[in-house]
């Protein structure tokens, strides 16, 4: 099987938002599932901050992955 650029962009894409939303899962529900007591105020700050350091690169990922086009496009009047 070969592999074609757009299977492996795919592939990317979808791995790096896949580890970040299980980063993302994983820190919303500690505080349920933790045995001590989190104050939630600090804890919300916390998630805040975290979440946006990488909301930014999985933006970019995103936006690269359906901002690219493997075919060119045909300007109309069909000259």
């Amino acid at each position: 099987m070969q592999l074609r650029t757009e299977h492996i962009r795919a592939v990317l894409a979808i791995s790096v938002v896949g580890v970040f939303m299980s980063i993302t899962a994983v820190l919303a529900l500690y505080p349920i599932f933790s045995g001590s007591n989190v104050d939630m105020d600090r804890y919300a700050d916390f998630f805040a901050k975290t979440a946006s350091v990488y909301t930014g690169i999985v933006g970019v990922v995103i936006g690269y992955y359906f901002g690219r086009t493997t075919k060119p496009e045909t300007p109309s009047g069909g000259k």
